[in-house]
């Protein structure tokens, strides 16, 4: 009997298995499945390139590491946090100014063949300048000419996310007060000035501010804050520690299955952060209905908002009248000035999107395609006046047009390699007319 007993336990515990086998079978054969529609290769011989889902998140602009790597700054608005996003290799990190480079400001030249060129604007200036510092693709394109080859080409990067005019002018002066040594600056701007200044003035803040995306989340820290919002702070930590340790699994899975399982958590944590930021900033706004006021840093507020007409006029004229600033300050002391006009695939062009580029590059969405849609052909039209003026300003909007790689790599304003390579190509080549016509 006892024999006969055991026998069935046995055989029911082979049955629970075969079928415990059959199912992970089946599951890993469906999450293989998934694994190869969304990711269109093979789960087992995958390449390492980046996970979907984590290019998703840095297009959404959660950052793992730190909340806030922005930090307040008297003259600037706001600058990098020192140290952050070290690259050991490249001998890369925030110096102590709060600038992205390989350098420490200001810079001083240790020989004559040295010659110093500024990078300043916003984020695609400070992309620019780091993949100078990866590929030297600018320095090269230089050097191949007979006025730079014996030239040894010294990149210090002033540009930072957000910025817009006047914040280049104001960054200019302040290293020049300094001492700071410089040969020649370019300058790349135009969406920030029209697709953030744009979102300033419907926040009812000041066009010629910094831009309110990235002084709001600073000056909410330095205002009062409730005791639910110190909560939600806590929450929102706590759910990036968790999509951190989900991305680093999601990395090293073996298997399709855990990798479908750990998607799937991931996914969801980051909708439980959108959802904790969308609440942490009601219960700032309810904490502190009148910011202005409550908060120990001081924003100039608009009296009202400016009708569309007057705020694009507002923005040009800023813009415009920097970079007249900008050329005049750099002339007096003969250090030649560039201005570049960025391509935005926000901007119509004649350029046919990729089929790549019209899942990432394109967004319905974005927040910034009136700007830039009607603020573009307004700067677009001072580029003759400034011409006349003097200054050395160039539209690039339409370089990307001819290429028909994928170039951009995001769905904000940023290029890839590709794009990188033809917009040091067609920096270089205006430098080299421009030197080459004034001897």
């Amino acid at each position: 009997m006892k024999d006969s007993t055991l026998q069935k336990s046995k055989n029911i515990l082979t049955l629970i298995a075969v079928n415990l086998a059959i199912a992970f079978i089946c599951l890993e054969a469906l999450s293989l499945a998934f694994y190869f529609i969304n990711q269109k290769q093979f789960f087992y011989t995958r390449t390492k390139a980046k996970e979907k889902v984590v290019e998703d998140i840095e297009r959404i602009g959660i950052r793992l590491d730190e909340s806030i790597v922005e930090r307040l700054h008297p003259f600037f608005g706001y600058v990098l946090k020192q140290g952050a996003f070290t690259n050991e290799r490249l001998k890369l990190k925030v110096n102590k100014h709060g600038f992205f480079s390989q350098y420490e400001y200001p810079f001083i030249k240790t020989n004559k063949k040295q010659f110093i060129i500024g990078v300043f604007g916003g984020s695609v200036a400070n992309n620019f300048a780091v993949d100078e510092y990866k590929n030297q693709r600018l320095s090269k394109k230089l050097q191949s000419y007979p006025e730079f080859a014996d030239r040894e080409i010294v990149l210090l990067n002033f540009g930072n996310g957000g910025y817009k005019q006047p914040q280049q002018l104001l960054i200019l002066n302040y290293f020049l007060a300094l001492g700071q040594e410089l040969d020649l600056v370019i300058n790349i701007d135009g969406f920030n000035e029209v697709a953030l200044s744009n979102l300033n003035n419907k926040a009812q803040l000041e066009i010629g501010m910094p831009s309110v995306q990235h002084l709001q989340p600073l000056t909410s820290l330095a205002s009062n804050v409730s005791p639910e919002a110190m909560t939600s702070i806590v929450n929102i930590n706590e759910t990036k520690k968790q999509l951190k340790a989900g991305i680093d699994k999601l990395q090293n899975c073996q298997l399709a299955l855990c990798h479908a399982v750990t998607s799937l958590r991931v996914k969801q944590l980051v909708n439980n952060y959108q959802q904790a930021v969308v609440k942490y900033d009601a219960q700032v706004k309810q904490s502190n209905p009148d910011n202005a006021n409550s908060s120990i840093v001081y924003i100039p507020k608009a009296e009202s908002v400016l009708p569309e007409a007057a705020a694009f006029d507002k923005m040009a004229s800023i813009w415009y009248e920097s970079s007249i600033g900008m050329n005049q300050i750099l002339s007096s002391r003969n250090i030649k000035y560039f201005h570049f006009i960025q391509p935005n695939q926000y901007y119509p062009t004649k350029r046919v999107f990729t089929a790549k580029e019209k899942e990432i590059a394109i967004s319905k969405d974005s927040p910034y395609i009136a700007g830039v849609n009607k603020g573009y052909p307004v700067l677009l039209s001072k580029v003759n006046d400034l011409q006349k003026a003097q200054v050395n300003v160039f539209s690039a909007v339409n370089i990307l047009d001819n290429t028909k790689d994928t170039v951009y790599k995001d769905a904000c304003c940023h290029y890839n390699s590709v794009g990188e390579e033809v917009l040091a190509n067609y920096i270089s080549s205006s430098i080299i007319k421009v030197v080459r016509k004034s001897k």
